[in-house]
């Protein structure tokens, strides 16, 4: 059952399990029921505000296609405003989101780290070696290298909170890192990612229940890149 995998998907960031549900919402014209799947999502991932965002949007009557259409408008601005800040520059980036990738197109070069477990980093390495872009990829215990090298770190946001972030695991140490060698570290994630509460961290957050996904504070963050800052 779609919405069983959905509530037991431990392993996917936030992005796919909206596309997920999104897909799953498109098979019910009920705005009760797409409501109740959506409360149900919401309450099986409780820390990606992104669900809780589309929940509003089904509230106010919004279709799946007008909601699929705002998702990817947030998602190009967002983009738009990377290439600014990484043109001619060199960048480190972990893991793989389709809203940095995109950005970093201007990029002079760019560093992946592998992002163990799953080595999403080689997916973001191969399409930007589509796009004719000089990349290189490094196991993410070379990360001291890596940003000892760079002019900035990008990374992607799961969610983000009054006080952190979570993104793929490694990010934390990344932002450490990054904060040790005085580089910029800039965070890209679009508005419906963002809630205004707090994360009580690590609640919610556990090797067990999110083995792949970890909060990162604020206070080591450059700048969080959003299709409005």
């Amino acid at each position: 059952m779609e919405l069983d995998r959905i509530l037991k998907d431990r392993s996917s960031g936030q992005s796919r399990i909206i596309r997920m549900t999104l897909d799953l919402l498109e098979k019910t014209n009920r705005k009760s029921e797409r409501m109740e799947i959506c409360m149900k999502v919401c309450e099986a991932h409780k820390v990606m505000v992104g669900l809780r965002w589309v929940l509003k949007m089904i509230e106010e009557g919004k279709s799946v296609s007008e909601i699929r259409s705002a998702i990817e408008e947030m998602d190009e601005r967002c983009s738009e405003k990377l290439k600014d800040i990484v043109k001619d520059r060199i960048v480190v980036t972990l893991s793989r989101s389709h809203t940095v990738e995109r950005g970093l197109i201007t990029a002079k070069h760019v560093v992946v780290l592998e992002s163990s477990p799953g080595k999403e980093g080689l997916e973001m390495a191969r399409y930007l070696k589509g796009r004719s872009i000089t990349v290189s990829t490094f196991p993410d215990s070379a990360m001291g290298y890596a940003v000892k090298a760079c002019d900035l770190v990008v990374v992607g946001a799961d969610a983000v909170f009054e006080n952190g972030f979570i993104n793929k695991v490694g990010t934390f140490p990344l932002a450490l890192l990054s904060k040790h060698l005085a580089k910029d570290f800039y965070v890209v994630a679009p508005s419906y990612k963002f809630s205004d509460d707090g994360l009580e961290e690590p609640s919610g957050m556990t090797f067990r229940d999110e083995m792949l996904f970890e909060f990162t504070p604020s206070d080591l963050v450059t700048a969080f890149v959003t299709e409005r800052s």
